[in-house]
């Protein structure tokens, strides 16, 4: 036998993980659904032949995390999508951020897919983006205001809220919703990177460079903008961070 071979050691769940994963399934597989009411304590109790209090214990993380909510006198339903916490995904990534530029390159595609859309929606139907543009114009000068006033923390608003319309310009909901929880990481990150220009105001031209990209209708030339953006983050995160 090979003294060095390394297994892990097998881990037993408690009773309230497995049901956990027995109403996972039930939700996963489409046996209930959102606005669905599910059975009743006791009745899950029989089903999978355990006591009460273990189904009482996971019907509450699943209330905590907004997968079900429990009403008063009328039973337990599966919540919609927007009602999942945004807690419970902020701290899954907060506390596996064990790479940084992991994190970097889920916010880079999200906002890649969304200046695409945007750009070929311009190629289309100008119209269709003029808020967007109008939006992000604004932001631009807030920037340009917030670095003629040496103000580094507005600096940073007007960066993210940048980066947070051309997402949002998307109208891909999930998009928006996964930016919005990365927001403190997104600050961390623009934070620090700003740290590592020796000329802030070419951040200016960084950000003209999106809304012009935009409007040359091309998803082509989008593309090229937002992976040049992250690229350059990259590199500047990467000189802050070793010092």
């Amino acid at each position: 036998m090979n003294n060095e071979l390394q297994l892990d050691k097998i881990k037993q769940k408690t009773v309230v993980e497995q049901v956990m994963d027995k109403i996972r399934e039930l939700i996963s597989s489409g046996q209930f659904q959102a606005g669905d009411k599910i059975p009743t304590e006791s009745e899950l109790a029989e089903m999978f032949g355990i006591g009460r209090s273990s189904i009482r214990e996971a019907i509450k993380v699943f209330n905590y995390l907004g997968v079900l909510q429990s009403r008063t006198a009328k039973g337990t339903y599966v919540c919609e999508r927007s009602n999942i916490s945004d807690e419970a995904l902020t701290w899954s990534i907060l506390l596996g951020r064990d790479d940084y530029y992991h994190l970097i390159d889920m916010r880079g595609a999200i906002e890649l897919w969304s200046m695409m859309s945007l750009a070929d929606r311009y190629g289309t139907d100008p119209e269709s983006v003029r808020e967007c543009l109008s939006r992000l114009e604004v932001l631009l000068e807030r920037m340009r205001q917030a670095i003629a006033a040496s103000d580094s923390e507005q600096l940073a608003t007007a960066d993210y809220d940048f980066h947070s319309t051309v997402i949002g310009g998307s109208d891909n909901k999930v998009f928006t919703a996964i930016y919005q929880v990365l927001r403190s990481f997104m600050y961390e990150e623009i934070e620090k990177s700003h740290q590592d220009f020796t000329d802030i105001t070419t951040i200016i031209q960084e950000h003209r460079e999106f809304i012009d990209a935009i409007r040359t209708g091309k998803a082509g030339i989008a593309e090229e903008i937002v992976r040049k953006h992250i690229a350059s983050i990259k590199r500047r995160l990467a000189n802050v961070l070793k010092k």
